[in-house]
């Protein structure tokens, strides 16, 4: 271990989407754009899928969902023998934290990845009680050198808007008010943290949301009507596709809205100022967090670090495996794998169905992926089902979770709006 060790700070905003953190007016978040000015941003960062607990275990373990097992909100924890970025933090001398809530129960495995794992219920927001008990244990409860990851709920529904930021000052939509508000709170927690700490800010995952009250009807009878062709057979159409216009939420499919998130990391020596749009994986963060903290390791990760590009002796993209399954997606048949390549192309289909419409969008001149350009872009459709297939991500199953504690992981999401 080395003779000092700084302390290392990871914020995961659920639901936070790349493009409200980046574009300017969206919201009103001056800490985060301070961290940008401050740090260096990774413009095109792809997580992994779009429900929290198998990002959440990417993230951890540098492994697409495949290769560690957890692939859905419940049923499977990640395999036996898997290590994490923060038990190799552990054995390098830091006191390792986990602050969470939402779907990240102690039965899906996380509390034996940290010394100390902390879950509370999703009422105690940022915004409660709780958020100012949290500020106050960065003035010297966490034993140094600490590693803490904060998982931030309130921009998850249901949204939690402060008085501060209740006007259109603050954002159009309900979305970019909560995201001001913890902002906010952002404003309080980083002045606590001293000069020598590493502050990683980034997203599970995106989130897709109605811009206005007619938006939100609009949405409403959509689902409404899509659902009732569905049941009466007059339409073939897969659910992602036919509810990607209507839907609210995430998990139902790996669009870019749904799984490109921010990242920003700001130490002022470690990580120099800058920028890039090198696309790169939510995978690449474990292996990228140890190699700035300095910590030799073994870790078997998919994922690399990115140092390299933050330091300008890389400037090449990473391709980026995405899949949408379990509870948010019942029908395996209706279940999504997809790849985004060379911040260029994004390639979905079904793996068990057969009579799926491919996808393949030109994300360069069709950022919104509105323009199917699968039948006329064969080779390239071709050459990007290999790429996936060659993964072998068919298989790939986790611990399964014994009866009980799959009773209360049910429980806990329904109690969470994920399951009617």
């Amino acid at each position: 271990m080395a003779t000092e060790r700084y302390n290392i700070l990871l914020i995961i905003v659920d639901c936070l989407r790349a493009d409200y953190v980046y574009e300017q007016g969206k919201a009103y978040i001056p800490t985060l754009t301070s961290l940008q000015t401050e740090g260096f941003s990774f413009f095109n960062t792809i997580s992994v899928t779009s429900t929290t607990t198998p990002s959440f275990t990417s993230l951890l373990t540098g492994l697409y969902p495949f290769e560690h097992g957890a692939r859905s909100l419940s049923g499977y924890t990640a395999k036996a023998g898997i290590v994490t970025f923060p038990e190799i933090l552990r054995e390098a001398g830091y006191y390792t934290y986990a602050e969470v809530t939402g779907p990240l129960v102690e039965q899906m495995g996380f509390a034996q990845f940290f010394e100390h794992y902390i879950y509370r219920e999703p009422a105690s927001t940022i915004h409660a009680e709780w958020g100012q008990e949290l500020l106050q244990r960065f003035d010297g409860y966490y034993q140094t050198p600490w590693f803490v990851l904060l998982h931030i709920w309130s921009l998850h529904t249901p949204r939690v808007v402060i008085e501060e930021c209740s006007s259109t000052r603050f954002g159009r939509t309900r979305y970019a008010r909560a995201l001001s508000s913890i902002d906010h709170y952002l404003g309080r927690l980083i002045p606590r943290l001293g000069d020598d700490t590493l502050v990683v800010v980034t997203g599970d995952h995106g989130e897709q949301f109605a811009l206005s009250a007619l938006d939100a009807l609009y949405r409403r009878v959509g689902r409404r009507v899509y659902r009732t062709l569905r049941r009466r057979r007059l339409t073939n159409l897969h659910f992602a596709k036919g509810m990607r216009r209507f839907h609210e939420g995430h998990g139902y499919s790996v669009y870019d809205v749904l799984v490109k998130v921010p990242l920003i990391l700001r130490h002022p020596t470690v990580v120099p100022r800058g920028e890039s749009h090198c696309q790169i994986r939510l995978i690449d963060l474990s292996p990228t967090i140890l190699d700035l903290a300095g910590v030799q390791h073994s870790l078997r990760a998919t994922g690399s670090s990115t140092r390299s590009i933050m330091e300008d002796r890389e400037a090449s993209h990473r391709d980026a495996y995405l899949e949408a399954v379990g509870h948010m997606i019942p029908n395996p048949e209706e279940w999504l794998a997809g790849i985004r390549v060379d911040n260029k192309y994004k390639y979905i289909f079904a793996p068990f169905r057969e009579d799926f419409e491919e996808e393949l969008y030109d994300l360069e001149v069709d950022p919104s992926e509105k323009r199917n350009i699968a039948r006329q872009r064969q080779a390239v459709v071709s050459m990007l089902r290999a790429k996936i297939e060659a993964l072998q991500t068919i298989e790939g199953q986790g611990e399964e979770i014994d009866e009980e504690d799959q009773q209360e992981v049910v429980d806990r999401l329904r109690a969470l709006g994920y399951i009617d």
